[in-house]
């Protein structure tokens, strides 16, 4: 048996892709350019659009965090607020608070634009309360010192911040809570 290999003849078709099998020169061809461009041009037009439908569930509640800080801080710190030394921080004075209690009282949205928390645009609301490590509201020869603001709704993102201070006048440690929503 004379085994010879056959040779077959190859359609032209698939002469061509065997010549473009071997060909080495890095050439990309367009229907791959209009394929990438296609998918790139879908998922850029995917990202915007599902980015943008979780706007409406995006809270502020970093900026009011960071605005109940900063008024804690104030009050806390500052002479401006309720201390009576720049340099002893934490240490607060009675009729300090007494008097922002009863500004509150009197002039609420002057105490809102005094703290940064009332502008053309937006407006906060702030409660102030001084209460003992108990949980008790704090209060000074049977009056309450500082308990002010609206109550804070339930269905309102709220941030709170607490501060442990010291009042001088009665040698007590209490906590001063500032919710802002």
């Amino acid at each position: 048996m004379n085994k010879t290999p056959s040779t077959k003849r190859l359609s032209q078709k698939q002469t061509r892709h065997l010549l473009y099998l071997r060909e080495d020169k890095g050439q990309i061809s367009l229907d791959f350019i209009a394929g990438t461009v296609i998918f790139m041009v879908t998922f850029m037009f995917l990202f915007q659009t599902l980015t943008s439908l979780f706007v409406p569930f995006v809270s502020n509640s970093d900026e009011i965090k960071s605005m109940a800080d900063r008024v804690a801080m104030t009050l806390a710190e500052s002479t401006d607020g309720l201390a009576d030394s720049p340099t002893e921080n934490n240490i607060i004075s009675v009729n300090r608070a007494i008097e922002l209690n009863d500004q509150m009282s009197l002039d609420y949205n002057g105490v809102l634009e005094e703290y940064g928390l009332s502008s053309d645009n937006t407006k906060y609301n702030l409660n102030l309360s001084l209460r003992e490590t108990d949980g008790s509201i704090y209060q000074y020869q049977g009056n309450i010192v500082l308990n002010n603001g609206p109550v804070s709704p339930v269905t309102a993102n709220v941030a709170q911040t607490s501060r442990i201070v010291y009042i001088e006048q009665d040698d007590i440690i209490t906590i001063l809570y500032v919710r802002v929503w």
